[in-house]
């Protein structure tokens, strides 16, 4: 398949995309990006890197899922562009069935064997981490700038698993140490389905905040990019929480309805 080499539009979007997203909480977008689009996106995110220091997501330097760069459309123009990307964010809004605004996003990376050996990425849904009331349509855009295939860390989803019981998952954590597994909440998860989401460069994956999912390690020598971009509920409140230090100035209960919250 030749790549587009112009942008695309929420057009690209099919009612079996669509339908797809609704029972599995998953999508895989193909081609959403140029490459032209991904090289500045790329470019600007090793910059981001270099400039500000990733964060790490694990217990320390030995035992790495991830690093990270939170909040990085906030850190360079060109990954501001990525974050309100017409043809993300209108996908995004018709994958949500209703208004979305844009909360975070976060440069995410799997350094290749030559750098360091990174861990597989832990279990987890994302409705559990943000510290935010009222998602209910809340997803993530997972932009490949990179090659993402199986071997080096790509995700895989449980799917329809945003759609159990509100009593098999954990709704809100105060703090990592409250993090449980999937397992222990909902009794089934060991017998259910695991679809692997290899991406291209230029691919977006979409998942609902409630969608079980993992990655893996990084078994090659390439570092694994990509963004990690959240859309939430317009209406969604500051609900006290992990990773909340960007809005902690805020009283519980206040709505994220501000500029540093535009609506998509």
């Amino acid at each position: 398949m030749t790549a587009r080499s112009a942008p695309v539009t929420a057009d690209v979007l099919t009612d079996e995309a669509r339908r797809h997203y609704q029972e599995n909480g998953f999508v895989r977008i193909p081609e959403v990006l140029t490459p032209s689009e991904v090289e500045r996106f790329r470019a600007a995110s090793e910059e981001v890197v270099a400039q500000h220091g990733p964060e790490i997501w694990g217990a320390g330097e030995d035992e790495v899922q991830v690093h990270f760069v939170a909040q990085a459309w906030l850190k360079h123009e060109a990954l501001r562009d990525l974050a309100l990307h017409p043809a993300i964010t209108g996908m995004a809004k018709r994958l949500a069935g209703g208004p979305l605004r844009l909360y975070s996003t976060d440069i995410l990376l799997k350094s290749g064997r030559e750098t360091l050996n990174t861990l597989p990425t832990l279990v987890h849904d994302d409705e559990t981490g943000l510290p935010l009331h009222g998602i209910e349509r809340t997803l993530t855009a997972w932009v490949a700038l990179v090659d993402v295939p199986a071997e080096s860390g790509c995700l895989s989803y449980v799917p329809g698993s945003h759609l159990r019981d509100a009593a098999h998952r954990q709704v809100h954590m105060t703090s990592f140490a409250e993090y449980r597994p999937i397992a222990d909440i909902w009794p089934d998860y060991d017998w259910q389905p695991r679809i692997t989401v290899p991406l291209k460069a230029g691919d977006v994956a979409f998942h609902h905040c409630r969608t079980v999912h993992m990655a893996g390690a990084n078994l090659t020598d390439n570092p694994r990019m990509g963004h990690g971009i959240v859309y939430m509920d317009d209406g969604s409140t500051y609900w006290p929480g992990t990773e909340d230090a960007h809005i902690s100035h805020m009283a519980p209960g206040d709505p994220l309805d501000n500029e540093k919250f535009p609506l998509i």
